[in-house]
């Protein structure tokens, strides 16, 4: 396991003593007394890996980067042509980009594997279900039919990285099928005591 470097105090700068990692341990400094909450992440004590590493270019007439004159080119830039070394590779899917095109790129946002944002669909049904239930039946049959029909539309969305929104999507669509149903009741039943 590799050492953890030590953390120092705020006031002195002294090594402080560190407890085991991912635990937060009240410590006072041995020099200036002054307390401190020390808490080591367990990613600390990892072994760092290292990126990939740029061959040097070995005989003459070996293709070099563009960037990089004395590292062996690996693939070329699929925007530009430039050859790029594994340091300048940045690989998007399929694709690989120098840093320039890469950059360029991102301004005019025409990268289409760079996500910078999903619609969440899921949220959208669950706001058409939950803010007019004040309103409850005389909207809820036409949110509800609307929170249905758009997740249903929307099922194969790409979801959200962080959340599950099928399972949203789920709950989302059954929770229409109850309100549907509530209101065709509350209906049904105005409608018959009216006679």
């Amino acid at each position: 396991m590799p050492a953890v470097p030590p953390l120092a105090c705020t006031r002195c700068g002294a090594p402080l003593p560190q407890g085991p990692a991912g635990t937060a341990v009240m410590t006072e400094c041995p020099v200036c007394r002054a307390e401190h909450e020390v808490m080591v992440f367990p990613a600390l004590q990892k072994a760092r890996g290292g990126g990939p590493e740029a061959q040097p270019v070995l005989t003459a007439g070996e293709a070099a980067c563009f960037y990089h004159a004395e590292k062996r080119a690996v693939v070329p830039c699929d925007a530009c042509g430039r050859f790029l070394c594994a340091l300048c590779d940045v690989q998007l899917g399929e694709k690989h980009f120098c840093p320039a095109c890469l950059e360029a790129g991102r301004d005019a946002r025409q990268l289409g594997p760079v996500e910078r944002g999903r619609v969440r669909y899921d949220q959208i049904v669950w706001a058409m279900l939950v803010l007019p239930l004040p309103f409850c039946m005389v909207v809820a049959p036409v949110t509800a039919t609307g929170a249905m029909g758009l997740a249903l539309w929307k099922w194969r969305a790409p979801g959200s990285l962080v959340v599950n929104t099928r399972a949203r999507l789920t709950v989302a669509m059954l929770l229409a099928v109850v309100e549907l149903g509530a209101t065709t009741w509350f209906w049904g039943q105005a409608f018959f005591r009216s006679r």
